[in-house]
């Protein structure tokens, strides 16, 4: 959901409050509505909605009830199982905004399993009320995010949005796990089931487990992906060195991305003490940014679940080694500094989950060695931060270790930068019946990394035999710091000799041993960029690109969005099926393709 979005749910919350009344028990029956679900690719979907009413506080026997929204995705299978629960990440993360985008096939796929229920946790999307504010952690521009001035205009500006957020009735000591994990059983209550099958992701394997802790009986099953055990809300420093590593041992086994970038870690290291000594300033906007060593390794540490950022990590590294900090000025800015705060229960939510006194110790330890120091929890660790929001601790019995037998499928990436392989096995040693599937090259956000863990899923979904296995995943290309370099050289051809002498160039720079690192993600944003200014050129570069990458998915998909803008509806489709094949999970060529065979 973008934040113009929040903000209008904000707006439109404040002025229908919930009103304060007695608090009421689940309804015996949900009244659904009927709904259009549409995803970010324009696949459409018959749905139902509806609102939960629940206590804002349970334990208090009379205040304020809160209306969850719920949305449920009927199931195509013959004899359905338990209703799947999604539990959306963050936490602050809307669970129905949030299975428009890469989730979807996923969605699609579990209904042949059993009806899909998502929902808004308290104080996310749609679910009233909204506790969304319209402040920023509000960083000066041209200060380092962890100077006294930086750290001040933050802890004043989260001080402010809970007092705002206070002043409207809402009850923030509420907003905890535990009580959204109430809701989940109120939202079973009422579908009128006995069980159901849990499926969280990041701060929802949080959540899961916490519902698993407190209502186990009534679920049948569990997949929790990117683990966050009941304790782990606080990453340990040295995850971030295993990302790094991981990422080393790929660019050295990828020939011709090792030419242009021979020691990761040692350029990390140089361009982080490089900033330490002497921090860069970038106008981004017109607006000076200051770029120094904690800035960078905040963005790191925040973006480093996308698996988009992780990709581009050698490439950004090696630009900021060579004295560009464009990208990463811009990143500063909007991802630490300008950062909107969101939703309160964000902070509320995760505060009150805590950190066990000897989890701490362990992170304290860590920090002096780390590459990336302490980011993975900033500001959360720091104790005015805490204060400013004055989140109730949930207590040292909430962090506890769970013992379960409930069938829990635990998911992992191998490039996850938010949640560790090591934690989840963690977890997992508390399941008597728990399996483990990682996947290769996989971030935090990994279900559209293979068609065989989609699979996997709905067989356990559905109760089949499954096996701890490690699975690859599809399509994973890192990108090279010598890009910009190569599109400034591409363009001067372009000038100098013509587009058949730039395509040709391209050619020969993807050619082994040429000193560069062409993958096929550079060609289709070259495609892309050129299609805004010459036509001709976005063509020559997209015939050698699908020369190149014959089987790459993106190009192909440009390739037939050209067939259909010329009217060759024949070639479109043919090109949209192998844009398919090559990547299962390419929502645009699947609603395209089924536009195109659709009869007329």
């Amino acid at each position: 959901m973008s934040f113009d979005h929040r903000l209008a749910i904000g707006i439109v919350t404040a002025i229908f409050a919930v009103m304060s009344t007695p608090a009421l028990a689940p309804a015996p029956a949900i009244d659904w509505k009927p709904f259009t679900f549409t995803s970010g690719a324009g696949d459409t979907l018959t749905a139902d909605s509806a609102r939960i009413t629940v206590p804002e506080n349970r334990a208090r026997s009379t205040g304020r009830t809160i209306q969850i929204a719920v949305m449920r995705i009927r199931s195509t299978a013959t004899r359905p199982g338990a209703p799947i629960i999604y539990l959306a990440g963050g936490p602050g993360g809307a669970g129905i905004s949030g299975a428009r985008g890469e989730l979807f096939p996923t969605v699609l796929a579990l209904r042949g399993v059993s009806d899909v229920i998502l929902f808004d946790q308290r104080g996310t999307g749609v679910t009233l009320p909204s506790l969304v504010t319209r402040r920023t952690f509000g960083v000066p521009l041209a200060v380092s995010s962890t100077s006294a001035e930086a750290k001040k205009a933050m802890i004043d500006n989260s001080r402010a949005a809970a007092e705002e957020v206070r002043a409207r009735g809402i009850d923030l000591t509420a907003y905890n796990t535990n009580e959204n994990a109430d809701d989940i059983d109120d939202i079973r209550q009422a579908l009128g089931v006995e069980r159901l099958i849990v499926w969280g992701h990041s701060y929802g394997s949080h959540l899961g487990l916490t519902y698993i802790r407190r209502h186990g009986a009534h679920v049948d099953r569990a997949i929790l992906g990117g683990i966050n055990g009941p304790d782990h809300r606080r990453r340990f420093p040295k995850d971030g060195d295993v990302l790094f590593a991981r990422l080393d041992s790929l660019i050295k086994a990828t020939p011709s991305l090792r030419a242009v970038m021979p020691d990761f870690l040692g350029t990390t290291r140089r361009v982080l003490d490089r900033l330490a000594q002497q921090p860069a300033t970038v106008t981004v906007d017109s607006q000076p940014v200051l770029v120094g060593k904690e800035d960078v390794q905040s963005v790191i540490a925040i973006s480093s679940g996308e698996a988009a950022f992780v990709r581009r990590l050698p490439q950004l590294i090696g630009q900021m080694d060579a004295g560009n900090f464009a990208t990463m000025g811009r990143m500063v800015r909007d991802v630490i500094k300008n950062r909107p705060l969101g939703t309160v229960m964000t902070y509320m939510t995760d505060l009150a989950s805590g950190v066990s006194d000897e989890r701490m110790r362990a992170i304290r330890a860590q920090v002096p060695g780390a590459l990336l120091g302490n980011a993975i929890n900033y500001p959360f660790d720091d104790p005015e931060f805490q204060a400013a929001w004055g989140a109730p601790d949930l207590g040292p019995g909430f962090r506890t270790p769970i013992r379960s037998n409930v069938p829990t499928l635990f998911l992992s990436g191998t490039l996850d930068g938010r949640t560790s392989l090591s934690d989840a096995e963690e977890i997992r040693r508390g399941f008597t019946r728990g399996l483990r599937v990682d996947v290769n090259n996989a971030s935090h956000n990994l279900y559209a990394a293979s068609p065989a863990l989609l699979d996997i899923m709905v067989r356990f979904a559905r109760g089949e035999t499954v096996r701890t296995v490690t699975l690859d995943a599809v399509n994973v290309e890192l990108r090279g710091p010598d890009e910009q370099p190569l599109v400034d050289e591409l363009r001067a051809i372009i000038a100098k000799d013509g587009v058949s002498a730039a395509a040709n160039r391209l050619r020969e720079a993807a050619k082994p041993g040429s000193g560069h690192h062409v993958t096929g993600a550079f060609v289709n944003d070259l495609v892309i960029a050129f299609a805004r200014q010459d036509r001709a050129v976005a063509g020559a570069f997209l015939v050698a690109g699908l020369e190149l990458f014959p089987g790459n998915s993106q190009l192909l998909t440009r390739r037939a969005e050209g067939e259909a803008a010329a009217g060759n509806t024949a070639a479109a489709i043919e090109s949209y099926r192998a844009a398919i094949k090559a990547d299962a999970f390419n929502q645009v060529a699947g609603v395209q393709l089924r536009r195109l065979e659709a009869p007329k």
